[in-house]
Formats: C-alpha cells, structure tokens, sequence
C-alpha cells in the first residue's frame, strides 16, 4: 500500500502554480497524489509528468468531475464521453486510475443537497427507486468494463452519503450488479452515513484497490446530520472516532503493493501540515502494526 495526498484542498493554484502544490506533497512524504480534472483539466499530461517526475512523486488517480447518476440513467454516453475524456489522460501512465464520483442530480438539485439529511439524500426522485438504480449500474459497468478492455484504465467509484441513503442502495447497487466497477472507498463519508469501510471491504473483497482516508465524529443518529454538517464536520486523521488501528489493519490485507491511501482534506482549518501530520501518523499506526 502506497500513501499519498489529495490536491483538492489547494484548489486552483493546482493548475495556476502545480510545481508549488505538488512540491509541498513531496516535502510532507506523500508517495503519489491525486488531482481532479475540475482544475487541473485533461489538456497538458506533458507539464504533469514533468512536475511529478522532478518530486518524486506519482499520480495515483485523476478525479472525473462530470460523472452525473441522472446521466448514466437518461443519457449514458453522455456518461461515457466524460469518463473516456479523462481514460485519454491517465493511460500512458504508470497508475491507471480514474476516480469517479457521481453526483446526484443538476442544477438546482446539487444546490439543495446542503440542508438536507443523510436520511433523505439526493433531491432528485430516481435516486430512490430501485429500478432506476439497477439501470444506473448496469450503464455504468458496461462503460467502466469498455474503458478497461479499450484503454487498461479502471473506473473507481468514489461515494459520498446519497449512495448510502435507502439503506445503501446505489453503493450496493453498484457492489452487486457493477462487478467491472472498483471503489474508491471515501471511509470518511461511508462512516459519517452509519456504513463501517472495514465491514464493507469484508464482503466485498478483490473490489478496493484505492480507498480516501478522512476522520470524524461520531454522533447517535447518522441519518439525522445534513449533508453540510458532514461535509464540514471532518477532523484531522487520528483525532476523530475512526478506529485507525483497525482501519489501517484491514487496507494491509485488502490493498497491494502498488494500490493507494490518499488523504482527503477538503474543507476546514486544514493546510500543508495537515499532510505532514496526517502521513506521519499513519506511517506510525502502520509501524506500529
């Protein structure tokens, strides 16, 4: 298992001034990164590689930013242009990851998603119906199994909270009828929505090869919290209700040598020492164990 950082936290600069960012991942220990294609792009992998080559450091991942669920259900190809857009990019390099989130409706609906519940999840109405959801895998793996055979790139779903709403019914939706689809298990969103990352990576094994560390707390009914109170809520590595030593025990046996832990901050009192801290803790829980 690799340890590396998402570049998320730095926002534009990650485009505007890549050595600096990529430079501070290098300085706080992180193997590899992972960017997204909201400000990075898919237009100049040259100016990249040479950034990440000049640190030391690997791109585990690029994030696809314009995988939308209503898309895979009404307009796959839509779908499957956006993720090949990003396929393009990470194939001639040496991990071949594309870190997909599906965001839960357009327009307006993304925008109300704030002040609702875990318990009442995405705003648009086929995102609870079973039927809807079962079409919206199936399209998914079909386009993720296409991406795989065409350009040896993996499609990894990353989750949020709304794939655990309705007692988890697109993320197993998605483990059961997507087998060509890997996880990009976010643990911190999985956990924040009352779902334990280590029971689901027992029963579903050989299905995780990249997985986003968070922490956060605990509170008595997961379901009740909104949306934005998750999303803000997150605390530094080690300092929460995760059970790292657990956690860190099970991504030994699950991930390979070569598969990735990133570190996600996003939002919050959060800056180049968080990695520090973050990577040197979970360096020690691994020594330790």
């Amino acid at each position: 298992m690799k340890l590396g950082a998402h570049c998320v936290l730095f926002g534009p600069e990650i485009a505007t001034d890549t050595d600096a960012v990529i430079g501070r991942l290098a300085e706080v220990g992180a193997e590899g990164c992972e960017l997204g294609e909201r400000f990075f792009g898919v237009d100049d992998r040259e100016k990249l590689t040479t950034v990440l080559d000049k640190y030391h450091v690997d791109l585990a991942g690029m994030h696809c930013n314009n995988l939308n669920l209503l898309d895979l259900l009404y307009d796959p190809e839509k779908s499957r242009a956006a993720l090949e857009k990003v396929a393009r990019f990470v194939a001639p390099l040496p991990n071949k990851n594309i870190i997909a989130t599906g965001a839960c409706g357009y327009g307006e609906m993304v925008k109300e998603l704030n002040p609702r519940t875990l318990k009442e999840g995405a705003v648009a109405e086929e995102l609870h119906d079973p039927e809807k959801v079962a079409i919206i895998a199936k399209n998914l793996n079909d386009i993720a199994r296409d991406i795989r055979e065409q350009y040896g790139v993996q499609v990894n779903y990353h989750n949020h909270s709304w794939e655990f709403c309705d007692n988890g019914l697109i993320w197993f939706a998605l483990a059961d009828q997507a087998p060509d689809v890997m996880f990009a298990l976010d643990t911190g969103w999985a956990a924040s929505s009352g779902y334990d990352p280590v029971e689901l990576m027992d029963k579903y094994p050989g299905r995780f090869h990249y997985v986003h560390l968070r922490d956060y707390r605990k509170v008595e009914d997961p379901s009740a919290q909104k949306f934005e109170q998750v999303h803000t809520g997150f605390v530094a590595l080690g300092t929460g209700d995760m059970n790292y030593p657990r956690l860190m025990r099970k991504l030994n046996e699950t991930l390979g040598k070569d598969d990735w832990a990133i570190v996600e901050y996003e939002i919050g009192n959060f800056d180049k020492n968080s990695y520090l801290r973050a990577l040197s803790y979970l360096h020690g829980v691994r020594d330790m164990l």
